[in-house]
């Protein structure tokens, strides 16, 4: 898989929000992450359930993990669905000229 560089994506200085009664804990988000900042860990508020957690001082607002959670458990602050579509379009693109 390759990765878009900054040029195209710039860092935000936001983290991630994670919606912790969407997540189920699936961890697409967290294979997805270019720069490891997320991980997997039991919910305090629903015993024997997991959920993503997210390493503040890694997060570098990329939106990758929004992009992939199929529960919509994850959302970037300032980063719109059309943002989003956009910055796809954008990958798919660069990833074929590849």
């Amino acid at each position: 898989m390759n990765f878009v560089n900054n040029q195209n994506f710039p860092e935000l200085p936001i983290i991630i929000h994670v919606n912790r009664e969407r997540c189920d804990g699936c961890a697409l988000c967290v294979d997805s992450c270019p720069v490891e900042a997320l991980k997997i860990i039991d919910s305090r508020r629903r015993p024997g359930k997991k959920i993503v957690w997210v390493e503040p001082t890694k997060c570098h607002g990329c939106g990758v993990c929004q992009a992939t959670c199929p529960k919509e458990a994850i959302a970037l602050p300032g980063l719109g669905p059309d943002d989003l579509r956009t910055y796809i379009s954008q990958a798919i693109t660069l990833n074929q000229s590849i």
